[in-house]
Parts: structure tokens; C-alpha cells; sequence
């Protein structure tokens, strides 16, 4: 079923069908061109404050669809640096500024798309009949079948609070001082 985009019927202040500088801003910053990007951002920003809030929600989803892995902190830096944006009001010189260097910054990260790609798996197996397994390493304290299998706090820090990969060089002594406590005392 095709789904409503009400941008396709908007039109920008120089006559550009929104739908379209939309997916020209993220197409541009995917392939690194700046300049394209900018441009393109600014005839957003220039239409409407509502095309602008387009704009920074696009950025923010570039920066985890396109970004990625390549720098996990994107999605941070692009919050933030909209954030700052609205500190100005609507029609400040400065305003712009910030879409600017977040463009900016988005083109020049390595790309990583793996997790989108990762969601689209998962939503079309899911439309297929694959569903969520429950493991039995997922039964702990925490929860009811967990707990009628007699797992307490021992199992607890033995078996489900394994974490992978570890951190190379983690202080590995806490978990047996603690297991240590565990077992000399009534830990609850």
C-alpha cells in the first residue's frame, strides 16, 4: 500500500517539489557533497520554519541510517547542534549556522548503513513469521519462569550478566570479591 507523503504536494520558496529536495539533501550528504547539501538545506530553511524542522529531523535520522558505526556520536553532536539552532529566533543571522555545520559534519564522517539495513532484515522476517526467541540464558532473577527455575543472584552474575564483546583490560576483580560476598553472606 503506498503511503501518504504530504511533502510531495509542498512546494519550496523557489518552486522545488519538497518531496524531492528532501531526498536531494540526504542523497548529497551520503555522497559527501557539501556544497549540494548546504544549498539544498538552505532552500528548506528559507521556505518555511516547517521545512526546517523537516530538515533537522532528516539530519537526525542521517546521522544514524547513513552514519552509523561510522561515528556513533552523530546522533549526539546533530541533537545538540539543533538544539543550539533554536536558542535563535526563526529569521536570526546566525540560525543557519548550525544546519550548516552539521551538514557539514555528516558529509565528512565514514558511512556505515549497516543498521538500517539491520531493520529492514528484521521487518521483513517479521512480515514473514519470524518472531522474538526467549533463550534460556535470558531466564534469570528477573523474571518469573527465572525464578521458578530456582536462578538467584549467583546464577545472576555467573551466567546472565555475561557481557560480549568485553571490554579488553576490564576490572575483572569486583565480579569475585563479590561473588566472594555472595557466598559468605545472606546477599539478597
Amino acid at each position: 500500500m503506498k503511503q501518504y507523503d504530504p511533502w510531495q504536494t509542498y512546494k519550496t520558496k523557489n518552486g522545488f517539489n519538497a518531496d524531492e529536495i528532501i531526498s536531494g539533501l540526504q542523497k548529497s550528504i551520503r555522497r559527501a557533497e557539501e556544497d549540494v547539501a548546504v544549498t539544498i538545506a538552505y532552500e528548506m530553511y528559507s521556505t518555511s520554519e516547517e521545512l526546517e524542522n523537516k530538515l533537522w529531523k532528516r539530519l537526525i535520522v542521517i546521522s544514524v541510517e547513513d552514519i552509523g558505526f561510522g561515528d556513533p556520536h552523530a546522533p549526539v553532536l546533530i541533537q545538540t547542534l539543533h538544539n543550539f539552532s533554536q536558542k535563535f529566533a526563526y529569521d536570526a543571522v546566525d540560525r543557519p549556522l548550525f544546519f550548516v555545520h552539521a551538514i557539514r559534519y555528516l558529509c565528512s564522517c565514514e558511512k556505515d548503513r549497516s543498521s538500517d539495513m539491520l531493520k529492514n532484515i528484521v521487518e521483513q522476517e517479521y512480515k514473514q513469521g519470524h518472531v522474538a526467541e526467549i533463550k534460556d540464558y535470558m531466564l534469570d532473577m528477573h523474571t518469573r519462569r527465572g525464578q521458578e527455575l530456582g536462578r538467584g543472584i549467583d546464577h545472576f552474575y555467573n551466567e546472565a550478566s555475561k557481557v560480549i564483546p568485553e571490554k579488553r583490560g576490564a576490572h575483572k576483580d569486583y565480579l569475585q570479591r563479590l561473588l566472594n560476598l555472595i557466598q559468605s553472606a545472606d546477599y539478597d
